[in-house]
């Protein structure tokens, strides 16, 4: 791996663990998720799993992806260091600072008597990860296998075709192949997709799992290498909703990733664009601007 880019990763992930470590908010959630996950534990030190977050959901991206007969459900973890684990290892503080988690319900005023629920949900279920690791992999497991029961019988049910999606990156960034490959072998009815930002990532050898690479300011030099490990690219545009994307980036044609979650449909050899999200202004060039080489147009409602 080139030397630059190791020293900027080494950088990027100090001043992240800094950033959030020192993040009142955080700081708060963290306290609420350890509070929550000490009330679930039985005598014997198991878990009491009712009294815990559910580790698989949705949400309105994820929901998208049914237009294009694809029902999905997502493990969210808590991104970088704000669980105090990381699970962004090749963050940069671009995408770092400026990750979905603080999009939509994520928002930091989007509290409830005090509490921010969902955060405090990520953070919950990455610290069961982490520290009840066989716990919750027996639990994943059984999620994933009552969500493509629920498929199956839906379709049967309806005369229909659906494709059962799991997305397991959500907001992480975690090696799933090498934590636990059954998951994959186990489910060859299931299509697992994520995004990654590690460009050493290869899983060409498992038939149900796809992976697009997510480009940043720091990474870009692995964008080729990306495209011969038979990945996509996902390029956050400085675009806001509503507005068009370019139909070509670097002589490759560009996707609207807005339009549904399901990666695994894509064409492939081509960018992904995303319009930026949660970002008021972005100076790390993680969003790449536009100004200079694109017009964004209004899209007709």
């Amino acid at each position: 791996m080139n030397t630059i880019f190791k020293t900027q990763l080494k950088h990027a992930n100090i001043k992240l663990k800094e950033h959030y470590n020192n993040d009142e908010l955080i700081k708060q959630c963290r306290i609420y998720a350890r509070e929550k996950i000490s009330n679930a534990l039985n005598k014997d030190g198991t878990l009491n799993w009712s009294k815990l977050p559910k580790l698989l959901n949705s949400n309105p991206k994820l929901e998208k992806s049914g237009k294009y007969d694809v029902l999905t459900k997502g493990l969210a973890l808590a991104p970088s260091f704000i669980s105090g684990f990381n699970t962004c290892n090749f963050a940069s503080i671009g995408c770092g600072k400026g990750c979905l988690n603080f999009s939509g319900h994520g928002q930091e005023h989007m509290l409830c008597n005090g509490k921010h629920n969902v955060l405090i949900a990520r953070i919950t279920r990455t610290i069961l990860y982490y520290e009840y690791r066989n716990e919750f992999l027996i639990k994943l497991h059984k999620e994933i296998k009552t969500f493509s029961n629920y498929v199956n019988n839906k379709n049967i049910k309806d005369n229909t075709n659906l494709i059962c999606g799991i997305r397991l990156n959500v907001l992480s960034d975690i090696l799933w192949e090498k934590i636990d490959i059954t998951l994959f072998n186990n489910n060859s009815n299931i299509t697992f997709y994520d995004y990654t930002k590690n460009p050493n990532r290869n899983v060409n050898h498992i038939d149900n799992y796809s992976l697009t690479f997510s480009r940043n300011e720091m990474n870009d030099l692995y964008v080729e290498q990306a495209f011969n490990n038979n990945m996509n690219v996902a390029i956050v545009l400085d675009i806001k909703k509503g507005y068009t994307i370019p139909k070509t980036f670097r002589n490759k044609p560009v996707l609207d990733g807005d339009l549904h979650d399901a990666r695994f449909l894509d064409v492939k050899n081509s960018y992904v664009g995303l319009r930026k999200k949660g970002f008021k202004i972005d100076t790390t060039g993680f969003v790449l601007p536009v100004n200079n080489w694109f017009n964004p147009v209004r899209i007709a409602s």
